[in-house]
């Protein structure tokens, strides 16, 4: 009559899975802040091939963060999940330290945020 203790998920699950949520929602929202970001640092006379840089993170996104997403709102393969959005973060951030560099001019300019 009552529920199956078996079909409870663990603690360990519950965890990857905000885990998953939290950190791919995060870069979801970071990948289209991206847009904004190369917009307003963009060379203004400039023939606007600075938005080419939005097709990296747009890889990492469909490639890395887009499944993660999919498997922590489905809680399924949630290692596969984490692992994932993982490797999304780090790839995330390694772009945006050279998107950063480039736009700035190697430290030249302040990046606008």
């Amino acid at each position: 009559m009552g529920a199956d203790p078996s079909d409870t998920p663990s603690h360990m699950a519950r965890f990857f899975r905000y885990f998953v949520i939290v950190v791919a929602g995060a870069q979801t929202l970071y990948w289209l802040y991206t847009f904004r970001l190369i917009f307003v640092n963009a060379n203004p006379l400039g023939d606007g091939f600075e938005f080419v840089a939005v097709v990296p993170f747009g890889f990492v996104f469909l490639a890395l963060v887009a499944p993660s997403l999919l498997l922590g709102a489905t809680g399924r393969m949630l290692p596969l999940g984490v692992v994932l959005a993982f490797a999304g973060l780090i790839l995330n951030v390694l772009l945006f330290i050279e998107i950063a560099s480039e736009l700035t001019g190697e430290g030249v300019r302040p990046l606008k945020f």
